[in-house]
């Protein structure tokens, strides 16, 4: 929720001082960077200090960062501030989401995980909202904020701490993984597209189009809506059927929303219900990606498998705007959605390479298939 407050709250300051758009887009993307390079360090730390330790310093940098946000109205300071927050909420990122893999069962590993991105859609829809009802002049966002992250302190104080076990030398690195688990490194790139790109032009498709302004804004919500509610049930479709097969199915049906876009963009009724299912469907690829990795791997691979999903993702959602951008400005509008085919039949290529869809050969890999 805080992630979700502050990426617009700054933007829309910086659009009332009358900043340029490729100042505000640099400050967005800044985040991102931090990301990228916090997943370098998070196996060494989480080796040293363990999960709990680790999660509480990212919360307490978090809350030092937003008063730090709130007490300053320096341009380079905020520049910083959203890189060590990137820093900081990519090691809260990876060190949750390894966590939790490494503690849910086997038969439950899809519906966990689908519950868990279900309520990191929700909470990403939420800080929007937040802010819509505090405005972004005075204090009050940013205490909202102090106040969200102080809440994530509490279960903290309850757990014992989280060491992952596994090999003390792991099999491969970050670099490397993309040899390793090439199928996941492409399906957590081709999200992370889809999900920057869609923030940042699927409001401008719309208009494009001959939307209103508020129909279009209306798709965020919708495909938002879609992205966290869905997760859960193609969670359990994991569970309970081919997990890669799974991930053709979504892959599929980001073919099918994005051939049919351009034929019920002018009937809102079907517009919303497309953008629900087809955005619904193509985040739960990140759905069965995280699912597919606590599957094959453990302990400290599983650490750096994860770690390696931050710098991919980074490269994904600086990518996104830009192919997406530039796919409208030669072939029209319609070249978002012909960008967002394109890149899940790249998935989809991928799924169908045997060596792909196989757990891949390392000491910590679990070997059990579903």
């Amino acid at each position: 929720m805080t992630f979700s407050i502050y990426s617009p709250l700054l933007s829309l300051l910086l659009e009332q001082r009358g900043a340029s758009n490729f100042l505000i887009g640099s400050l967005a993307t800044t985040p991102a960077i931090g990301v990228m390079l916090s997943s370098f360090f998070v196996p060494y730390f989480l080796k040293m200090a363990g999960g709990r330790k680790l999660l509480l310093v990212g919360v307490f940098v978090e809350i030092f960062l937003i008063i730090w946000l709130m007490l300053t109205d320096k341009l380079l300071a905020w520049f910083v501030i959203r890189f060590l927050g990137g820093f900081s909420g990519g090691i809260v990122f990876v060190v949750s989401e390894t966590w939790l893999n490494e503690i849910t069962p086997e038969s439950l590993r899809g519906r966990v995980i689908g519950l868990y991105n279900t309520m990191l859609g929700l909470s990403f829809a939420i800080g929007p909202l937040v802010l819509s009802m505090t405005g972004i002049e005075g204090h009050l966002p940013f205490l909202i904020g102090i106040g969200l992250m102080s809440i994530a302190i509490a279960p903290l104080l309850l757990v014992n701490n989280y060491s992952p076990d596994g090999l003390e030398s792991p099999t491969f690195n970050i670099l490397s993984f993309v040899r390793v688990a090439p199928l996941l490194v492409v399906a957590v790139f081709v999200v992370a597209l889809k999900d920057m790109a869609s923030v940042g032009l699927l409001p401008v498709y719309g208009v494009r189009s001959g939307l209103t302004e508020a129909t279009a804004a209306l798709m965020l919500f919708f495909a938002a809506i879609g992205g966290a509610v869905l997760q859960f049930p193609i969670g359990w479709l994991g569970d309970y059927f081919s997990r890669v097969g799974v991930m053709v199915v979504c892959g599929l049906v980001g073919i099918a929303g994005a051939v049919a876009m351009p034929f019920v963009i002018m009937v809102p009724w079907l517009l919303f219900l497309t953008l629900f299912v087809w955005m619904g469907f193509f985040a739960g690829v990140y759905t069965i990606t995280l699912t597919l990795a606590g599957q094959w791997f453990r302990g400290n691979e599983l650490a750096i498998a994860i770690a390696s999903f931050g710098v991919f993702w980074g490269l994904g959602g600086l990518a996104g705007p830009v192919i997406a951008g530039y796919a409208m400005d030669v072939w029209g509008p319609n070249g978002f959605p012909l960008m967002m085919g394109v890149s899940a039949t790249l998935l989809i290529v991928f799924c169908m390479v045997p060596r792909f869809r196989q757990a891949p050969t390392t000491d910590a890999v679990v070997r059990s298939t579903p």
